[in-house]
């Protein structure tokens, strides 16, 4: 363009740039040129949009606008080369969006001005490298937080060793003030959320601990009545913990199952103690009578909401059911006795075996587990035999502690 072309061209269109008065290419001027007229097309037909044309060279972090429309102007109050510093130095924030993960999530990424400051360099070749860039400036303009979504589709012209940013600025004031507000509210309720699960689960600890209180002191009692010490449940807990973590279940379940067990009994609370403590054979209608407990503890622990309860109730009905199907009080029969049950049974008939009974004598170590081998497949599920087996130095050291405080 010619000086007196270049003259005319800066007084129609307010132009303060530096490339069209520059030693640049014919080509850059011209494609400046088109996009200026076109800028002021757009503003004179009444465009909702703030344009802008940045320019910057690619080996320096000095940024300047060749053109801005009206609005930016009256926004930052300066002239075009001034602009571009005023513009840098009233940004409180920049947001992009992007999308991440399958399925995707949009992710909003936040940068302050001090990080814009550290990261211009690596930002810029990110924009030149994609062509385009879209985000979201927070600035103040005349001293007013104002949100604004800049989109701009990026050129080279590499001989002239400039790059030219075609963009423009949308106000989203509104619609970003609610996604704030969006967000703080989002914010309050996760922190509300999370102190309430927290409040709930401190509460439902307090509770399981209470119910295992009251629970644990009620069988206690009771097993004192036909266990000298009330060490029984204790020893049991202690069997059935490794037999359950042979067979591979979580912590947790076997935690659970530590905590059911000495409730296997709590039915005898309704047999009278002429039965219950009698020295001697039981007749059968004693029997009988005796047998009544598993039902007896299955009513007392029914309709519990608590797992502990839901477990204890199923051990209570089922500990005196045999693989064979010859046990009671209901004639279950192998994988059809719950496991819980299966395991306390052994359990309960190896403790029983080597602990004092008003009935019988203490078997020895040796021979309650030659019992237990020779019910294999019988009375006991095999597998379970086998495990206890497994792990005889594990169930040896049990009955040894435990036996030292009977």
């Amino acid at each position: 363009m010619k000086t007196e072309h270049i003259k005319l061209f800066q007084q129609e269109f307010n132009y303060s740039g530096q490339i069209l008065p520059g030693t640049y290419s014919s080509a850059l001027k011209t494609r400046l040129a088109k996009a200026i007229m076109l800028i002021d097309s757009m503003e004179r037909f009444g465009t909702p949009t703030i344009p802008y044309i940045a320019a910057w060279r690619p080996d320096s972090n000095h940024i300047w606008y060749e053109f801005c429309g009206s609005k930016f102007h009256t926004m930052l109050a300066g002239n075009s080369v001034e602009l571009a510093n005023a513009f840098r130095e009233q940004i409180i924030s920049r947001s992009l969006y992007h999308r991440q993960g399958n399925p995707s999530t949009i992710v909003k990424i936040i940068r302050d001005k001090e990080q814009l400051n550290r990261m211009r360099s690596s930002l810029r070749r990110t924009v030149m490298s994609a062509g385009e860039v879209e985000a979201v400036y927070k600035v103040l303009a005349n001293g007013t937080p104002v949100w604004l979504k800049d989109m701009a589709k990026v050129e080279m012209f590499d001989d002239d060793n400039i790059v030219l940013s075609f963009g423009s600025l949308v106000d989203v004031s509104n619609e970003m003030i609610l996604q704030e507000a969006l967000e703080e509210t989002q914010q309050e309720l996760n922190t509300n959320k999370k102190n309430l699960e927290s409040l709930v689960e401190k509460r439902t600890q307090e509770l399981q601990k209470s119910q295992l209180e009251v629970v644990s002191r009620l069988t206690q009692a009771l097993l004192y009545r036909n266990d000298d010490t009330g060490m029984h449940g204790q020893r049991l807990s202690e069997y059935c913990s490794v037999i359950g973590s042979a067979l591979g279940l979580s912590k947790g379940l076997v935690r659970l199952l530590r905590d059911a067990v000495p409730m296997h009994d709590v039915g005898k609370v309704g047999i009278a103690d002429a039965i219950l403590l009698k020295e001697g054979a039981l007749t059968s209608t004693e029997f009988d009578t005796i047998k009544t407990h598993c039902q007896l503890g299955a009513d007392l622990l029914k309709g519990g909401d608590s797992k502990l309860l839901k477990v204890a109730h199923v051990i209570a009905l089922t500990h005196h059911e045999r693989w064979d199907g010859s046990g009671y009080p209901r004639g279950l029969q192998g994988q059809k006795i719950p496991l819980a049950g299966r395991v306390t049974a052994l359990c309960d008939v190896f403790d029983a075996l080597t602990s004092p009974r008003c009935y019988k004598a203490t078997w020895s170590f040796e021979k309650a587990t030659a019992e237990i081998h020779r019910l294999r497949n019988v009375h006991f599920d095999p597998q379970l035999v086998d495990l206890f087996t497994e792990n005889i130095p594990k169930i040896r050291r049990i009955y040894s502690e435990k036996n030292t405080g009977r």
